[in-house]
């Protein structure tokens, strides 16, 4: 089943009996995200569901409406007033995507959907080393996206080539496997405008159903949710960021992230050795984010820029997901220590402390209580992290003869329609 979203300002409604996986409610406030709720599988009434909000969120509730000024509690009602998120930056929103047209239409879907100035939002679609023309196909039903295929195979090569397609200011990715929430690009452009230093926005990342016991393993070892309050981070340029930021994973995810275009100008584009379709497997969002901070810019956390991702169904994609986390974050690190040298000491002590603290207390856990979590995605993550440590430079020579193959495309962005 699909996850249930309901706003506190409208009535709320009954959640029907779950027969299948588990059924999951996500609540908001005047747009914004409060935290989730997990019903009974029997379902229950409108009743019973705002007494489990009010039981479990109703600090969370007391504190977004102290913060929107007002003098005491509302009802709830729809009269209770929502702070305005003026549009005023232009965004070019990229799903980069390969071989995928079968489930590619819920994502579009999603994105034609959006809540921002037509004249203000750009949507691309990049079509990573396609083996056929089914995803344009897809594509072309929708008029108001354009389409852009980049041969070079490789996640990062897809990202580099958004933003040279780019339109707007702001250049913000989301994933194949994922709905945006019509109100993703408003917040995402809100959080530029009100914190003005900041060069990177992430968001909220929720699962978009809990069918399987591989997508609830999945939230379970972690997911992508990173909370439900805004963050600010940020590291004086000169100053050493991977003591306190380089496990730069807690600060979001590739699925729902945004740059200002200016940064890539200043900064560099995505690592070509890094992330999906190359040996290190990952990475390439993690190392961008340390980059960010890196450089004395802040990046900001905003979970109102929402987004629901579709977790692997089947456990043998959910153990090699896993084993791939583990492969791109340490390949993260070495690509970390190279570049920055005199960030080597800190990301050593960050590679080993993390094999301990997230790896080997995980594990011995998990043997003492055999039924807390599967010990073999366990062992899979550690297997990866292994393999992570010598694959940046099997990635570096894999990007370099991709380059050599494909040299650099010439073929620009075409309109759907």
């Amino acid at each position: 089943m699909k996850l249930i979203c309901v706003n506190l300002e409208a009535p709320l409604p009954g959640v029907p009996a779950c027969h299948v996986g588990q059924q999951w409610v996500m609540v908001r406030l005047h747009g914004h995200p409060i935290g989730m709720v997990v019903p009974p599988e029997a379902g229950c009434g409108s009743a019973e569901l705002l007494r489990l909000i009010r039981d479990q969120h109703g600090w969370a509730i007391a504190t977004h409406l102290a913060g929107d000024n007002l003098a005491q509690l509302p009802t709830l009602s729809a009269e209770c007033p929502r702070r305005p998120r003026e549009a005023s930056l232009s965004v070019t929103v990229a799903v980069c995507t390969r071989n995928r047209a079968d489930t590619l239409g819920e994502c579009l879907d999603a994105l034609a959907a959006i809540d921002y100035p037509a004249d203000l939002l750009d949507i691309l679609i990049v079509d990573n080393a396609p083996s056929d023309d089914s995803t344009w196909e897809v594509v072309a039903r929708y008029p108001s996206m354009r389409y852009v295929r980049e041969p070079r195979p490789g996640l990062d090569w897809a990202r580099n080539r958004a933003v040279r397609e780019a339109r707007g200011e702001i250049v913000a990715y989301t994933d194949d496997d994922v709905s945006v929430d019509p109100a993703w690009v408003r917040a995402l452009a809100a959080a530029f405008v009100e914190e003005p230093h900041a060069m990177c926005v992430t968001g909220l990342v929720l699962p978009d159903e809990i069918d399987t016991d591989a997508q609830l393993l999945f939230e379970k070892y972690g997911g992508f949710g990173r909370g439900f309050r805004r963050a600010v981070y940020r590291v004086d340029r000169g100053i050493g960021a991977a003591r306190l930021y380089g496990g730069t994973g807690r600060f979001g995810t590739g699925a729902s992230m945004a740059f200002r275009r200016v940064f890539f100008d200043r900064e560099g584009l995505f690592d070509p050795a890094l992330d999906v379709g190359t040996p290190s497997n990952g990475g390439g969002d993690l190392e961008m984010f340390f980059r960010v901070l890196k450089s004395g810019h802040a990046l900001v956390y905003e979970p109102a820029a929402m987004v629901r991702h579709r977790h692997r169904r089947e456990y043998a994609e959910l153990r090699r997901q896993i084993e791939n986390n583990g492969i791109g974050f340490y390949a993260y690190l070495v690509r970390t220590a190279q570049a920055h040298p005199e960030e080597r000491a800190a990301i050593l002590r960050l590679g080993v402390w993390w094999f301990w603290w997230w790896h080997a207390r995980r594990l011995l856990r998990a043997l003492l209580r055999p039924r807390s979590f599967p010990i073999d995605l366990i062992l899979a993550e550690i297997k990866g992290s292994f393999i992570g440590l010598r694959r940046y430079a099997a990635a570096r020579r894999h990007a370099a003869d991709v380059l050599r193959q494909y040299g650099v495309p010439t073929e620009t962005a075409r309109e759907a329609a």
